[in-house]
């Protein structure tokens, strides 16, 4: 079937979100270490790595409850004192470095859409720097009420456009939430390996992406080599 679609992640590729990631990382680490003694940031990867290995969809949550449990009571107290003291700090998002050329290769030969789980405030991004006018379709996770790694979230977002799975290639940057999910819906797929997740590896051939590559460099001309594969 010939692909006609490319639905992106947001963050890792239309968004760059290594700054956040540093934030996520400092405030998680203040947090912990008044209840773990010594908590440090090289532990904090350490703890974050076995959680991205696990396949675990909140890897946040996962490293808190690690240390926490079975004392729900303190976990829900000491994770909601985390994002009270991140949301308000969070850094403003910003598009990762070259995606506007990328983009722009892209809708060439392919309509683009969003399949990510950033929500209006993305396509406010997206036209403030001028981007919206590549996306033909504009859907974002305001629209839909699961989200990945539910690859029935994938399927509403192909419904809404009004394409079918095997028309679209999937681009992400997380084996468990974008190549998985994809793939079990007949979608090729990219995965781009950056952010917390860029060392996440397969677990069977099943879960081996199409294509991979180190950044968004390339994407366009990927797409195009995904497109001779389907």
């Amino acid at each position: 079937m010939k692909l006609t679609t490319v639905l992106l992640d947001a963050g890792g590729v239309i968004l760059d979100e290594s700054e956040d990631d540093r934030a996520r990382v400092k405030v998680t680490v203040d947090v912990l270490s008044g209840v773990v003694p010594g908590y440090s940031s090289g532990m904090l990867y350490e703890d974050l790595n076995e959680a991205i290995e696990g396949f675990c969809p909140r890897v946040l949550a996962y490293v808190f409850w690690k240390h926490l449990k079975p004392d729900l009571a303190i976990f829900d107290r000491l994770y909601d004192e985390f994002l009270a003291r991140w949301r308000p700090n969070r850094p403003p998002l910003r598009i990762m470095p070259g995606f506007r050329e990328e983009a722009e290769a892209i809708a060439r030969d392919f309509r683009i859409g969003i399949a990510g789980q950033y929500g209006g405030e993305l396509l406010d991004l997206l036209k403030d720097e001028s981007l919206i006018d590549l996306f033909t379709y504009r859907f974002t996770q305001d629209d839909f009420d699961i989200t990945k790694p539910d690859s029935r979230y994938l399927e509403r977002i192909t419904r809404a456009c009004g394409v079918t799975p095997g028309e679209c290639v999937m681009v992400g940057d997380r084996i468990d939430n974008d190549v998985i999910p994809a793939k079990h819906l007949g979608m090729k797929t990219i995965l781009v390996r950056v952010g917390l997740h860029r060392n996440q590896q397969p677990r069977i051939p099943f879960e081996i992406p199409d294509v991979e590559l180190e950044s968004i460099t390339g994407l366009a001309r990927a797409a195009l080599e995904v497109s001779r594969l389907a």
